[in-house]
């Protein structure tokens, strides 16, 4: 098993758990486990291809503007810009400064000897350590424990609302981006048995290539059937999973909004017990 640690980067705190549901009552995504009475969301902002999330300035002021406007509040806790890599470093920053954010650099992958494939991580408080497992050479799985934000709401016998009330969980959240089939399997049969050292109740939501959704969705359960990778939306090249234990987790849906060109914003809600 290979572990790294490695400080956070203090830039400013993040947020991105916006809460409430957008499933209603009684749709789970088909799975046992938590009641859909209970969600939260985390917030994965991508173009889902193979280009880095900031073109222009203009891109990284509509990003910025959509966190100011999502993580306004007390109800966010965590966010993903995916692909700010090494060349999108500054813009990161200059949004974690603008919006008053804490956050993570993490690094999923690498595609030269002083370049990787960079992913900022945005939290409500300051990180102390990032962990990142490696799957393959230049291919990482990396995150954190952090706590998030929720509803939960009651109903009468009738399905109507009786009380919406705010809760919190404690979550192992981590992220990662598989490319290859052999990074698949690697993640599947070795890397998920690491993740699990950090807590059977880990979620991961990352991005896996569109023509390998269908493998990694045959190998997760096949490897331990007490977890599932459920598709959240797919781009053009790439499509966002979330990969959770059963008996902790469920997947409402998700919301997508339209943030700059074909950077998109991905509201993912999910349950718990």
């Amino acid at each position: 098993m290979s572990v790294i640690r490695y400080f956070a980067g203090v830039l400013s705190i993040a947020a991105i758990f916006a809460v409430a549901g957008c499933a209603e009552k009684g749709d789970g995504g088909g799975y046992d486990g938590p009641s859909v009475a209970t969600s939260a969301k985390l917030h994965f902002i991508s173009r889902l291809s193979d280009d880095a999330l900031f073109a222009s300035d203009a891109d990284a002021d509509a990003v910025g503007d959509y966190i100011g406007t999502a993580m306004n509040g007390d109800d966010v806790t965590v966010a993903f810009l995916d692909r700010t890599d090494m060349f999108g470093a500054a813009d990161a920053a200059q949004i974690l400064l603008d919006t008053r954010k804490w956050s993570s650099f993490i690094a999923l992958g690498q595609t030269g000897a002083e370049d990787f494939d960079v992913t900022t991580f945005v939290f409500n408080e300051p990180a102390e350590l990032v962990t990142a497992y490696q799957i393959e050479q230049g291919c990482y799985v990396s995150g954190r424990s952090v706590e998030l934000s929720g509803t939960l709401t009651n109903y009468d016998d009738n399905g109507d609302v009786t009380n919406v009330r705010a809760v919190t969980t404690t979550v192992p959240l981590f992220s990662c981006r598989l490319n290859s089939q052999e990074q698949v399997t690697a993640f599947s049969s070795v890397t998920m048995t690491d993740l699990r050292s950090a807590g059977q109740n880990f979620m991961l939501v990352g991005t896996v290539k569109n023509d390998l959704l269908a493998s990694l969705q045959e190998e997760v359960p096949a490897a331990n059937s007490g977890y599932t990778a459920v598709q959240v939306a797919a781009g053009p090249d790439y499509t966002i999973f979330l990969l959770f234990a059963t008996r902790y987790w469920g997947y409402n849906g998700v919301e997508e909004t339209s943030v700059a060109g074909d950077v998109t914003a991905y509201a993912v809600d999910f349950a718990w017990k």
